[in-house]
């Protein structure tokens, strides 16, 4: 499925000639709960909104449920609206997949739909994804991440990539500093994760290094007044996403998943505190334990092209900027502090770990690897 993307600041006009593409008198406008009038985004999209019926649905919480969803299908089911339109952060927009998809299919049981995604047949109804922070990319993926009894899942398929991107940095002008601080990371993770993944291509590589080299510049300006910054987040994030739409993401993702549940860390956030420690484990694991097919040489190359990246010479150079990083921005990096303290904790990290993400991964993650990261390690980069 193709997409069209209007990107810039101003862009967020474009809403208009869309709803009049569709002829679309009635939207269904999925947002936040709060977040869509604290944002400005409410004042910046109402005047392209003049004339429609509009019915919105925010009832649901952070991290989608399944049972969050099901409410969003019977609210299309009963009002039958021409278009769909999510404006927000990946929450929102995730949300707004969820029940454009799952609203248009013959089979009706949600679970299935999402345990067995070739249930999906049949493409929803126009969507317009609008985000309001620069880090998911979620505007840019055919997947869309949906909890079910606190265990995540990603129902993927490229009937769910949205036929429209509005990437309009104005947007993001109002967000707090520690959701910048945990949306950037995510961008940066889903970048260096695509970069190594096991299913990266040239394609998704160029992405994927275009959004690195553009948000390491302007990662720490994000947090004060420069708006040239923000502008340039934006697009990194809608790239980092196009790359991830490629390659999906990997095991700093995967296990990132139960410390955002569990332990309330912002997603953003869980997964920078494992990433770092990434370039170490990478950089050092033999032949016999890869598990890209293109075999060692690729991922030192890979590797190599990274450390460059960042201006470094080696792994833990890169790890340890990493971390320095974080603590520059404001984001917590111990792990003992955060909650994760006992064998215990671990356990309930292991057993909600996404096996999906965790395969993309171009080393084998054994269970001391993940006792090392959540116990022994944590920031440390030896």
């Amino acid at each position: 499925m193709s997409q069209q993307a209007f990107i810039g600041p101003g862009s967020l006009e474009h809403v208009k000639e869309i709803l009049g593409s569709h002829q679309a008198k009635k939207i269904l406008l999925v947002t936040g709960k709060k977040s869509y009038i604290e944002s400005g985004a409410k004042d910046a999209l109402d005047p392209y909104l003049e004339g429609s019926e509009v019915i919105r649905f925010s009832d649901f919480t952070p991290n989608p449920k399944l049972e969050d969803a099901q409410a969003g299908i019977s609210l299309i089911d009963e009002v039958q609206p021409d278009i769909v339109i999510a404006i927000g952060g990946g929450s929102v927009i995730d949300m707004g997949k969820l029940i454009v998809i799952l609203s248009a299919q013959v089979e009706k049981n949600t679970e299935e739909i999402v345990l067995n995604q070739d249930l999906v047949r049949t493409k929803g109804l126009p969507f317009v994804a609008v985000p309001t922070t620069a880090g998911t990319g979620s505007e840019a993926t055919h997947f869309a991440v949906v909890y079910i009894e606190n265990v995540k899942y990603s129902l993927a398929h490229d009937f769910i990539l949205p036929d429209y991107a509005i990437v309009d940095a104005l947007l993001t002008h109002k967000v707090p500093s520690p959701i910048i601080a945990s949306c950037s990371m995510d961008a940066l993770t889903q970048a260096i994760e695509s970069y190594w993944s096991v299913g990266s291509t040239e394609e998704s590589k160029a992405y994927a290094s275009r959004a690195i080299r553009m948000v390491l510049p302007v990662l720490k300006s994000l947090h004060g007044g420069d708006r040239r910054a923000k502008e340039i987040m934006a697009e990194a994030a809608y790239l980092a996403g196009k790359a991830i739409n490629i390659t999906k993401t990997t095991a700093a993702h995967a296990i990132s998943y139960p410390i955002t549940t569990y332990f309330d860390v912002p997603h953003g956030h869980a997964v920078a505190l494992l990433l770092g420690k990434f370039f170490v484990i990478h950089a050092e694991t033999g032949e016999e334990d890869i598990t890209d097919k293109r075999g060692k040489a690729h991922l030192s190359e890979v590797m190599s092209d990274l450390f460059s990246m960042f201006g470094c010479d080696n792994a833990q150079d890169c790890c340890k900027q990493w971390y320095k990083t974080m603590d520059e921005i404001g984001l917590q990096t111990d792990l003992q502090i955060i909650g994760i303290k006992t064998d215990t904790d671990v356990q309930l990290i292991e057993s909600k770990i996404s096996l999906e993400r965790l395969n993309n991964n171009p080393v084998k993650v054994s269970p001391k690897m993940l006792h090392d990261l959540l116990l022994v390690s944590w920031n440390s980069c030896s």
